[in-house]
């Protein structure tokens, strides 16, 4: 394969998949998808792009987080909070882990002033909650993500000091399950 997905074989999958996952996300706004109930149709469309993304090669999700604009890349961090959520609620690894990758995507070229920390503690707490090892999550996450938030994630996983709030966070416990709060 010559790296170029247009002239692959799998060109015309990519198009369409890109497609759809622009369509989602060009509908939705940060304030709509905040304040939408938890579970909702659009934590499915969501949860759909992200398990796409992880079936593609590396070029390809590089181009994929490259051909989507930032501020739509901020609803992937989104959902992965809510998956993050979801997953405590439902007890479900596979739920924590599309929430890792939606936030690994949205932070796979991570800019100098940007603290992702803050973002990964919630993953790690829920990981240590559903008894899984962290290092193993973000081990696993790893793979779908350029070197250095690679070895960033590795790292992170390996902390023994990570608590919520160490990093702002606060679970809230609520009649529909817990919830994550930032409150600094």
């Amino acid at each position: 394969m010559n790296g170029d997905v247009s002239l692959s074989a799998n060109g015309h999958a990519y198009r369409a998949y890109l497609e759809g996952a622009q369509t989602v996300l060009s509908g939705l706004s940060a304030i709509d998808y905040y304040s939408a109930p938890l579970p909702s149709p659009i934590d499915e469309a969501l949860a759909e792009i992200v398990s796409a993304y992880t079936g593609w090669p590396p070029h390809v999700r590089e181009r994929f987080v490259d051909s989507v604009p930032s501020d739509k890349l901020g609803l992937l961090a989104i959902f992965g909070h809510r998956a993050a959520t979801l997953a405590i609620r439902n007890a479900d690894v596979d739920q924590l882990r599309l929430g890792l990758i939606g936030n690994v995507i949205a932070n796979y070229h991570i800019p100098d002033s940007r603290n992702v920390d803050t973002a990964l503690a919630v993953f790690y707490h829920c990981a240590r909650k559903l008894e899984i090892d962290p290092a193993d999550l973000f081990d696993d996450v790893a793979q779908f993500t350029g070197e250095e938030t690679a070895n960033h994630l590795r790292t992170f996983g390996r902390r023994p000091d990570v608590t919520l709030k160490q990093f702002g966070w606060r679970e809230i416990k609520t009649p529909e399950g817990v919830r994550y709060k930032f409150e600094w």
